[in-house]
């Protein structure tokens, strides 16, 4: 990203920065406190990821007829309209292929979506909204009926947020050479680009989608519960531990799961949630375990050992 602005003049707007908060600190410190305390409540809210809130499941049916997921999120990066006859403004990730179909995650303000919960007609508006972005966006036509899934996500919310990542909102009625940002947003892209130079972010504008990769993992994470319990696979023979500390507290969960007839990782797919995994082998094995402690999501590593056919997953407790 382009910053408009040179070093000097920044450097220059921060010491003025700061000399005004000196300023207002020692002569009015009521106003300096809830100054701080607005722009740090404005700045952990900005900075929280999407929520999920529900998952749609419709189809498909050019150019290739296939299942489709859409994760219907809340995220504070998404204002809310104007007024009733402006626009709904959305972001929407990567239309990525699944398992069994294909997934996309479209995110609006979450004022948006609680006022939706309590009107059927405004909800239904918004999943109109979504599928004719998705036909416009991607050049697929989709079957308009769709059903609500028995979850609230397909996939991990570590997916969701890498899908939204780096899409945001481009200021209305603003030329894209110029900046609207807040000194402390242009500090802190400053520094972002100084320390990741090599990984220049792509432009922010309304109702794209998201150019970026999410960093690859062992397992791609994702998995399906679409399927009835006599359909499913079996599953495989596994053992579940958990290693403790002196003191007797979880730290670590370790699954083992017996592949037999898996030649490659890339046949598995891995979810894991807080409080709950789920591995599948399409056709050959699905394995759904409650965890016995919550765990960090984010920091699940997985291993595959072809010698003897034998994934372990190993997941920090929380």
């Amino acid at each position: 990203m382009d910053l408009k602005i040179s070093p000097d003049q920044l450097l220059s707007q921060v010491n003025q920065f700061w000399s005004m908060l000196d300023d207002m600190a020692e002569n009015n410190p009521q106003s300096y406190q809830k100054f701080i305390e607005r722009h740090l409540k404005e700045g952990k809210e900005f900075m929280a990821p999407p929520e999920p809130h529900l998952c749609l499941q419709t189809k498909i049916l050019d150019p290739d007829e296939r299942l489709l997921y859409i994760n219907i999120c809340g995220w504070r990066r998404v204002p809310s309209p104007e007024s009733d006859g402006h626009p709904v403004p959305l972001i929407a990730g990567k239309l990525k292929d699944a398992s069994d179909g294909a997934v996309i995650s479209i995110a609006y303000s979450p004022d948006m979506l609680k006022k939706a919960d309590k009107d059927p007609v405004e909800q239904d508006q918004l999943i109109r909204l979504a599928i004719k972005y998705i036909e416009q966006q991607h050049k697929v036509t989709l079957c308009h009926s769709y059903r609500t899934a028995p979850f609230n996500l397909r996939g991990t919310k570590l997916q969701l947020r890498s899908s939204l990542e780096g899409t945001g909102i481009k200021p209305k009625g603003k030329a894209e050479d110029v900046p609207d940002r807040s000194l402390l947003e242009q500090l802190r892209n400053l520094t972002a680009k100084e320390e990741d130079a090599e990984k220049p972010k792509p432009p922010i504008e309304i109702m794209t989608e998201n150019k970026t990769r999410p960093k690859a993992g062992l397992i791609e994470v994702i998995s399906s519960t679409e399927l009835s319990e006599e359909d499913l696979p079996p599953p495989p023979q596994h053992e579940l531990s958990v290693i403790k500390d002196e003191a007797q507290n979880p730290q670590k969960i370790i699954l083992t799961a017996q592949l037999h007839g898996v030649r490659s990782v890339s046949c598995c797919d891995l979810n894991v949630s807080k409080d709950d995994l789920i591995l599948e082998v399409p056709g050959k094995y699905r394995l759904h375990l409650n965890l016995p402690a919550l765990v960090n999501e984010e920091t699940v590593t997985a291993k595959y050992n072809k010698a003897n056919s034998t994934l372990t997953v190993t997941m920090c407790v929380l």
